[in-house]
């Protein structure tokens, strides 16, 4: 589904909300204090590595700091975790 996360304009509030087309988002106000205006902000993500690969980790350095910030490296998959084919 898609979910975006938007900041207000208004009271500066973060949030998310689930929009499936361009006219939802233009009804999409703020939970907080009840206004339209808002901008996309970039969402976090997560990346993961297993430890049966030698996938390298990525090169974040071409990110912009607010995404730098929230992105999560994990070092590796726990045994039990992975799928018993890769195991």
């Amino acid at each position: 589904m898609p979910i975006y996360e938007y900041a207000c304009l208004k009271c500066k509030k973060e949030y998310q909300e689930i929009v499936m087309s361009d006219g939802e988002e233009k009804k999409v106000k703020c939970p907080k204090c009840g206004s339209k205006r808002k901008e996309k902000i970039i969402s976090s993500f997560a990346i993961v590595s297993d430890l049966c690969t030698d996938m390298p980790k990525p090169d974040l350095s071409g990110l912009p700091e607010q995404v730098r910030n929230k992105v999560q490296l994990s070092d590796y998959i726990e045994e039990k975790d992975r799928p018993k084919a890769n195991r």
